[in-house]
């Protein structure tokens, strides 16, 4: 049985958004419910462009005057920035808060520091210093300050980071990094399955693309779990020998396998094009790539409801 551990993540970051306007703020601007979000519930969500095109992913929840996001790092600064541009007279504030650092837990054991932890995917526990959002079986994400997060560690072992990007490969967690950005719309990866994307809601950035892709169903290229045995890295061009060395998408996120000897990753793929050979082309020649299998999440709405 796999020992609880804890593994720093500074390749994440946290952004708030409060105010009193805050939830409508929010609504206008990103594919999910903001609605649907209270104390003890969290989502998967992500902010497009009007094109559709995803310029990040990230989990959010409540707090007492608003939201939390956490998203990728590389992008943190960028997403603040611009998110700024469409408060206009709003109540509104977004920061990044300088006290709060993000880990995550490996196979989490009930409870740390006195806090039970979630039991359910997309629930929530907290306490005065430490947010707990469970994300699937095997992780659960947490938020606070450097003091809270070594009180969680506990007992619990010390990861790395890479650990931790091989679960979001085996889970299909579609995280949007600077390298990927405005690549795709939600759907290519599966942000609509994971229950990031409210088709009745109103109006947001992208929404008549990401709605129109919806219900015509056109949506040609799939997000698939990937193999090589060099490495790899996020934002590469897949090509394809079925189309005759054209691009037909690229990866989303990587990480070295267990094994230490290969490498694996998600790659948002052409559906016509997994047919045949499927490689990445450099001044080095080509890097071959082993389709494993196409990513199917269970939609929120469709797993068990919580006891």
């Amino acid at each position: 049985m796999n020992a609880p551990t804890l593994i720093s993540l500074p390749h994440l970051s946290v952004l708030e958004v409060t105010g009193q306007d805050a939830q409508p703020f929010l609504q206008s601007q990103v594919p999910s419910d903001v609605r649907q979000l209270n104390a003890e519930r969290a989502q998967i969500s992500g902010w497009c462009t009007a094109k559709g095109r995803l310029l990040t992913t990230f989990v959010l929840w409540t707090i007492d005057d608003g939201y939390r996001l956490v998203l990728a790092s590389d992008v943190a600064e960028a997403i603040a920035k611009r998110l700024k541009m469409f408060v206009l007279r709003l109540k509104v504030q977004i920061t990044r808060p300088d006290n709060l650092r993000v880990a995550g837990l490996l196979n989490p054991p009930a409870n740390v520091d006195g806090l039970d932890l979630p039991a359910e995917p997309w629930r929530v526990c907290r306490n005065a210093a430490l947010t707990a959002i469970r994300l699937d079986a095997q992780r659960i994400l947490l938020a606070g300050d450097d003091a809270a997060l070594a009180a969680a560690a506990g007992h619990t072992a010390r990861g790395n980071a890479d650990a931790w990007a091989r679960t979001d490969i085996e889970q299909g967690f579609p995280l949007v990094t600077q390298a990927t950005s405005e690549h795709y719309v939600p759907q290519m990866v599966n942000l609509d399955k994971l229950g990031g994307v409210s088709f009745k809601k109103g109006c947001y950035p992208g929404q008549e693309i990401v709605a129109r892709t919806h219900y015509l169903g056109k949506i040609k290229r799939h997000l698939y779990r990937v193999q090589a045995t060099q490495a790899l890295t996020a934002g590469a061009e897949v090509r394809s020998a079925v189309l005759n060395g054209q691009a037909c998408g690229s990866l989303l996120s990587t990480a070295p396998a267990e094994s230490g000897t290969d490498w694996l990753a998600l790659a948002v793929l052409q559906q016509d094009a997994v047919g045949g050979a499927i490689y990445l082309e450099s001044d080095q020649g080509k890097t071959r790539l082993t389709l494993i299998d196409e990513v199917m999440p269970q939609h929120e709405s469709d797993a068990p409801a919580p006891a």
